[in-house]
């Protein structure tokens, strides 16, 4: 079992600890983890702490837990978020060094960004005009959506991200600025 398991479990009673425990960061993970297992005296080891989820009363605890330590798990889950978007930032950094470099391995993800949307529309068309359902053409259909998801963010994603939070800041600026909080 891991921690990614137990916060399916946590999630019906804290939510933002079930977020923080299932997040990409392993550190962050295993110290929502140990948290739980100090609540519970148990060692912070997802099969013990799933063990003790199975009384009812250790998710009204956990949803205690949560209240109580709200602004830490906020933090741990804005660290989980940082991490997530130096990791997009990164890469396409990458790609702009490379494409700067004139390397000539910098089209490849942008072939394979091609590749994966073609081939999900394309799918996607032939699962619709199927007859009947075919399994394994709608778990094809299934890992072409997710690659199409990841490609989507990554060429979309963390930039509308970046043009939400600027646009946000800059109404929360033009609200505090005296006589042009209309504009």
């Amino acid at each position: 079992m891991e921690w990614k398991d137990v916060a399916k479990i946590v999630s019906k009673a804290a939510p933002l600890l079930a977020t923080v425990l299932g997040g990409p960061v392993g550190a962050v993970a295993g110290a929502a983890g140990s948290l739980i297992g100090s609540l519970f005296g148990v060692e912070a080891e997802p099969d013990a702490v799933a063990r003790m989820l199975q009384d009812p009363q250790a998710l009204i605890r956990i949803r205690e837990l949560e209240q109580e330590h709200a602004a830490m798990l906020l933090q741990w889950q804005a660290t989980q978020l940082q991490a997530e978007l130096d990791n997009v930032r990164s890469a396409r950094e990458r790609e702009v060094a490379l494409a700067k470099t004139g390397h000539g391995g910098a089209w490849v993800t942008g072939l394979v960004a091609l590749v994966v949307v073609v081939g999900f529309f394309w799918m996607l068309q032939a699962v619709v005009e199927m007859g009947q359902v075919n399994e394994p053409a709608l778990l094809l259909l299934g890992s072409l959506g997710t690659a199409f998801g990841a490609v989507v963010n990554y060429y979309l994603g963390s930039s509308l991200g970046s043009y939400r939070k600027d646009a946000l800041m800059g109404q929360g600026k033009a609200g505090s600025g005296g006589g042009n909080a209309a504009l």
